[in-house]
């Protein structure tokens, strides 16, 4: 007799302080339904999503962590983004004309160009203070960006990288967070080309999707369209803020102040959609 094993991943996408928080949200609200997606094959993170990723795979208090986000100003500086910077993301997407490469390659000039709003000493004791752990979940993934390539690339516990390192690049976000070196490569967001970067968890039978950003530009696709594709070969469920908690997070997903509501506001979602996770995680 043949068995079979059905595979299933967690993926979080990429979204700032805010970002962090509504996610923090949604998983917390899940677990007050019993819904515990930890056990996933494969948890995939970018950006805002490296760090919950690698705080919930490692078994943090997420209850601590949840309460943790009403402090986030405490650690986090407001950032808002400089109009020259801004405009050379919409370069980047418009000379990319919608290949993935070209775009992460547009934006890695962009971060060589306009450098960062912050230092790398800030950036070092912010990310120090989002994570909860220094050890490498077996099942966690990190995606980055080649900031010259534009390649996309997934690290894990045998990249020989520091959990520190991994998630300062794959949210160094360009023009705002300073870009990282490793491997004698330079290094920058994961989340510019797609938020979510859901399509990395092809293969996996069953498949969650927290995306905070959610939405596509010049032919990048949404996490919606990302989310359509891998349903062709998997069944994949996709979270994304409601009405309430864009309320909450507000325009500016930068701003730590608003870390709390969209974690209060997330885990209202979380326990509203349990029991659509649950039917399909099995």
């Amino acid at each position: 007799m043949a068995f079979t094993t059905t595979t299933r991943a967690l993926v979080l996408g990429g979204g700032g302080i805010t970002g962090i928080g509504w996610e923090i949200g949604v998983l917390a609200g899940l677990l007050d339904k019993g819904v515990d997606l930890r056990g996933a094959d494969t948890v995939i993170g970018t950006s805002a999503g490296s760090i919950v990723g690698m705080n919930y795979a490692s078994g943090t208090d997420w209850e601590a962590l949840f309460t943790d986000q009403a402090h986030a100003g405490e650690h986090e500086p407001v950032i808002r983004t400089d109009p020259g910077v801004y405009e050379g993301w919409i370069e980047a997407f418009r000379a990319g004309a919608g290949d993935p490469e070209a775009v992460g390659a547009g934006f890695g000039r962009v971060a060589r160009k306009y450098g960062a709003s912050v230092d790398a000493e800030t950036r070092r004791a912010v990310v120090r203070a989002r994570l909860r752990t220094t050890q490498w979940p077996a099942n966690m993934r990190v995606s980055v960006t080649d900031a010259d390539t534009g390649r996309l690339e997934l690290l894990g516990p045998h990249a020989g990288v520091s959990t520190e390192t991994a998630t300062a690049a794959s949210g160094a976000v360009p023009g705002i967070w300073p870009s990282v070196q490793f491997n004698g490569r330079e290094w920058i967001d994961a989340g510019m080309v797609s938020a979510a970067n859901a399509t990395l968890a092809a293969g996996h039978d069953r498949i969650i999707v927290l995306a905070p950003m959610y939405e596509g530009h010049a032919g990048i696709p949404s996490a919606q369209d990302d989310v359509a594709r891998l349903n062709d070969s998997a069944r994949a469920f996709l979270v994304i803020p409601d009405d309430a908690s864009r309320d909450a997070i507000g325009p500016n997903p930068y701003d730590p102040n608003r870390a709390q509501a969209a974690a209060e506001a997330g885990r209202h979602q979380g326990r509203a959609n349990a029991a659509d996770v649950k039917a399909l995680w099995g």
